[in-house]
C-alpha cells in the first residue's frame, strides 16, 4: 500500500481545488478581433447615440412639464373662478335686504304692490276683450310715428305748385324742396315736465331723490363689476423720489459698509 505524501494530502482536498480556481480566475482568455475593432473605432458612434438618447429624454421631460403646467393653470383658473363666484354670492346675500328695503321705501304700498306687479308680469294669454284695445294702440303708435321728430333733427318737405293762377308773374319751379329743422318749444317742454311730475306723484315716486338713487345704482354696478372681475381696481401710483447726489459723508458711510460686508464674506468663505 502506497502511502500519500503530505503534498498529496494537502493538495488533494476539495477546499484546496476551490481556492486554486478562485486564485487564477479564468483558465483561458480568448480575444474577439471583430468586437475589439468595433470598440476601438466606435467612440464617436456611441457618443452620438448617447446625445440622441439624452435629447429624447429631455424632450420627454419638457413635454411632461408642459402638461403639468397646463394642468396647474387650469386648476388655478378653476379655483379663482370658484372664489369669485363665492364672493359674488356672499355680496348678493348681503345686498338683497338693502335692495328689498329700497324697493319698499320707493313704493309705500309695500309688498302688496310688488306682488301685484309680479302677477301683472305673468302672461295668461290673449283675451277677446283686449283685442280691440290692442288694435287701437297699434293705430295710435302708427300716428305717433308719422309725427315729425322733435329736437335738432332736420326733415325735408316738397311743395308743388298745383294752381299757377295764384303765382302770377313769379318764376317758380314746379317742385320746391325745403329743409325744416324743428326746435323744442319752451312752453311744450314745461308742460311735459309738469306731466312727468304728475305721473311721478300718481305712482308715489319722489323725484327729489332721483339723483341720489341714480348715484347709488351706479355705485352698486361698479361694485358688482369689481366683484365679477370685469373692472380691476386701479393701483395707486407711487410718487417717484427726486434724484439727488449723495453728500461726502454719505458716500464715505456707504464705502465703509461695502468694505465691512466684503470682509465678512471673506471670513465666512475661509471658515468653510
Amino acid at each position: 500500500m502506497v502511502t500519500k505524501t503530505n503534498r498529496d494530502i494537502l493538495t488533494g482536498g476539495k477546499k484546496y481545488q476551490q481556492k486554486q480556481a478562485k486564485k487564477y480566475g479564468v483558465e483561458e482568455v480568448v480575444f474577439d478581433k471583430q468586437a475589439r475593432e468595433e470598440f476601438l473605432t466606435g467612440f464617436h458612434k456611441r457618443k452620438v447615440e448617447r446625445q440622441k438618447k439624452a435629447q429624447a429624454y429631455h424632450k420627454e421631460q419638457e413635454r411632461k412639464a408642459r402638461i403639468e403646467e397646463r394642468k396647474q393653470l387650469r386648476e388655478d383658473e378653476k379655483n379663482k373662478f370658484e372664489e369669485q363666484l363665492k364672493q359674488l354670492r356672499e355680496s348678493r346675500e348681503l345686498l338683497e335686504p338693502v335692495l328689498d328695503k329700497e324697493e319698499v321705501e320707493a313704493t309705500p304700498n309695500g309688498k302688496a304692490e310688488v306682488n301685484a306687479k309680479e302677477s301683472d308680469d305673468e302672461w295668461t294669454g290673449f283675451e277677446e276683450d283686449n283685442k280691440e284695445e290692442v288694435a287701437e294702440d297699434a293705430v295710435e303708435e302708427g300716428e305717433e310715428d308719422e309725427e315729425p321728430v322733435k329736437g335738432i333733427l332736420s326733415r325735408k318737405q316738397v311743395f308743388k305748385a298745383d294752381n299757377k293762377n295764384y303765382l302770377g308773374d313769379a318764376v317758380v319751379d314746379k317742385e320746391t324742396e325745403v329743409t325744416i329743422e324743428s326746435l323744442d318749444n319752451p312752453y311744450t317742454t314745461a308742460i311735459t315736465n309738469r306731466s312727468i311730475e304728475a305721473l311721478a306723484k300718481a305712482n308715489n315716486v319722489n323725484l327729489d331723490k332721483s339723483d341720489e338713487v341714480l348715484e347709488g345704482s351706479i355705485k352698486r354696478a361698479k361694485d358688482y363689476a369689481k366683484l365679477c372681475g370685469v373692472e380691476k381696481p386701479k393701483p395707486k401710483q407711487q410718487k417717484k423720489k427726486k434724484f439727488r447726489y449723495l453728500t461726502k459723508a454719505e458716500r464715505k458711510d456707504n464705502n465703509m459698509r461695502q468694505k465691512i460686508s466684503k470682509l465678512k464674506s471673506r471670513r465666512q468663505a475661509m471658515q468653510k
